[in-house]
């Protein structure tokens, strides 16, 4: 049993090698048992196939799925608005910084949004069904407000997408602002907070008030 833990553990770290050196269009049977140093036959015995394979390493890596069970826990305790606000705050916090130190993560959404294939489909249905976890929660405080809160998360979440790869891939700053230095970095998690506290003040029927 340790040895196929091992194993299985040898095949799902090069996945993550391959992508990281060769991108998604290395990810091949042949390919990931040499990585691991195994015989390709163990990838079918412990994986059924090379793409549970890779939604194995996807779901290990993935922010959001990684935190799946924890906040799932975490749910049914929280009936304050303001917990509310903290978490989703915290939440979209934690994964800019995530995302921007995670190589791997950075190609694998490339590779969503570049092909369409029944695993990244898969994964990201997954995706989605954590969110409306903790989304289902925002409707009920959000209902008849005006006030879409899932379309401003959709936003925010996009946009850290877009500006880590951007700034990965070109070096370049975004409407002035260098988000590989940390004070850039310092500002867009300020304001990620800033925008979700705006949402609730708004629902709440007050102005928003910029933080220095």
């Amino acid at each position: 049993m340790k040895n196929k833990e091992l194993t299985m553990q040898k095949l799902i770290s090069s996945v993550g090698c391959i992508i990281r050196n060769k991108g998604y269009k290395g990810l091949g049977v042949n390919a990931i048992a040499r990585e691991a140093g195994v015989h390709k036959k163990l990838i079918y015995r412990y994986f059924g196939t090379v793409d549970q394979l890779i939604e194995t390493y996807v779901i290990e890596k993935d922010y959001w799925l990684s935190f799946n069970k924890k906040i799932e826990e975490s749910l049914p305790q929280i009936d304050q608005q303001n917990d509310l606000e903290e978490i989703l705050a915290s939440i979209l916090e934690k994964q800019f910084e995530f995302f921007f130190n995670e190589e791997e993560m950075q190609k694998i959404i490339l590779w969503e949004i570049s092909e369409e294939t029944v695993l990244l489909n898969g994964i990201c249905k997954v995706r989605e069904e954590f969110g409306d976890l903790i989304l289902n929660k925002t409707d009920e405080f959000f209902k008849g407000s005006g006030t879409n809160l899932r379309a401003v998360c959709a936003l925010l979440v996009c946009g850290i997408y877009y500006m880590v790869l951007h700034a990965k891939k070109n070096d370049s700053t975004i409407c002035g602002i260098n988000v590989n230095s940390d004070q850039g970095k310092a500002e867009i998690s300020k304001t990620i907070r800033q925008v979700i506290k705006w949402s609730f003040d708004l629902k709440k029927g007050q102005e928003p008030v910029i933080q220095n």
